[in-house]
């Protein structure tokens, strides 16, 4: 069976619920600029529907 092709709202949700897990397990804290973050955010979603994997933008 073929794999469904992640949508980009799929993808940001995923990038967006990574970045918040990763910053709740340890002593990290999101960039202040809201813009900034939602770049990075942004960036790995788009890696993760291309590449597969939400390689660091």
């Amino acid at each position: 069976m073929a794999k469904r092709e992640m949508t980009p709202e799929e993808a940001m949700e995923r990038a967006v619920k990574f970045s918040e897990r990763y910053v709740a397990r340890g002593p990290y804290e999101l960039f202040p600029e809201r813009e900034v973050v939602e770049l990075v955010q942004q960036g790995l979603a788009e890696n993760e529907r291309v590449h597969g994997y939400r390689y660091c933008p």
